[in-house]
């Protein structure tokens, strides 16, 4: 460091050191905030784009390829089954690590998580609301704390406010 003496030199490193140690902590802590709210909203957003709805497996199956299906028999048992696919008229999967063939005739429904475009576009839309809206209110509320008397009205001489304010 030009200009300052060794020792000058070491208070100063040592100074800013303190310094960029107590502002990263506040930086910290708030990137802690925000990654939570990051993934309470992506939690949000990955809940709205999706559903669970019944599926035609030979189909759906091998466009999307799925990690799990829920397979429903007709005694209204529902099984959930990893990895699946279709050969034939069997559902093939793994159900709690086993092997499965399920026999398609022998289930009622057979369900998948599946793309919901519609609830994609709500919320998007709702997200843009909602921070168009809070932005507005920001720009508001530190319009009207500029310091200022405001709007000031004049009056006659027994206090009454004049036609056009």
């Amino acid at each position: 460091m030009r200009g300052l003496s060794p020792v000058g030199a070491s208070r100063h490193a040592f100074c800013m050191s303190r310094f960029y140690f107590a502002f990263s902590g506040i930086t910290d802590m708030m990137l802690n905030r925000v990654a939570r709210v990051g993934l309470l909203g992506g939690i949000a957003a990955i809940a709205a784009c999706t559903s669970v709805r019944p599926i035609s497996p030979r189909v759906y199956l091998e466009d999307n390829a799925p990690p799990v299906v829920w397979v429903t028999y007709h005694n209204n048992t529902l099984v959930p089954v990893a990895e699946p696919e279709v050969r034939r008229d069997t559902l093939r999967g793994t159900l709690e690590g086993a092997r499965v063939k399920i026999p398609l005739a022998d289930s009622q429904t057979v369900q998948a998580k599946v793309r919901e475009g519609e609830k994609t576009v709500l919320f998007l839309s709702g997200v843009g609301v909602a921070a168009i809206s809070t932005l507005y209110v920001a720009l508001i509320s530190q319009a009207g704390s500029s310091g200022g008397q405001g709007i000031i009205c004049p009056v006659d001489k027994r206090g009454r406010n004049e036609g056009y304010c």
